[in-house]
């Protein structure tokens, strides 16, 4: 199975060494809800799928990176400056508002968005449910849209 899931991880991505990523990735997750699985009744299905999709999230991260790359291409050095100044600026603005966020809605978000964390990753460190990941998650990030909106008024 595990060459079948590495096979399509290559076709999809066109790189050995992160197909191998993605299905190292593949198998940690499984290893970690190795009391579901008993539920599941295609594995080599569930498996394939689990692989597929995160070659698909790879893919999309890499079209973003690259969008990205080629937008700063295109600027001048002096706009690349002024980019990089932007930046700065609007990451400690966030770093500020998520010092105010409650420390389990800063946690949560922080685990999810900056260190790449899934939600089961989240639930096991903060010690939550499922759905109370994703309520924590939602409220925070909607309190600070809300503040962030506020500051443009």
């Amino acid at each position: 199975m595990q060459s079948a899931m590495q096979l399509l991880a290559e076709r999809m991505l066109g790189d050995v060494c992160d197909a191998e990523d993605v299905v190292q990735d593949v198998f940690v997750t499984l290893w970690e809800r190795r009391e579901e699985l008993d539920k599941v009744v295609r594995i080599e299905s569930y498996c394939m799928q689990m692989v597929r999709m995160r070659c698909i999230d790879l893919i999309r991260k890499r079209k973003r990176q690259m969008e990205h790359v080629e937008t700063i291409r295109n600027l001048s050095d002096e706009e690349v400056m002024m980019e990089v100044e932007e930046m700065q600026d609007r990451s400690a603005l966030l770093d500020k508002l998520m010092m105010e966020l409650p420390e389990r809605q800063r946690k949560a978000v922080r685990m999810r968005y900056i260190d790449e964390c899934d939600t089961r990753q989240i639930e096991k460190a903060l010690q939550m449910s499922s759905s109370n990941v994703y309520t924590t998650l939602s409220r925070a990030v909607q309190t600070l849209k809300d503040k962030l909106n506020n500051l443009k008024i």
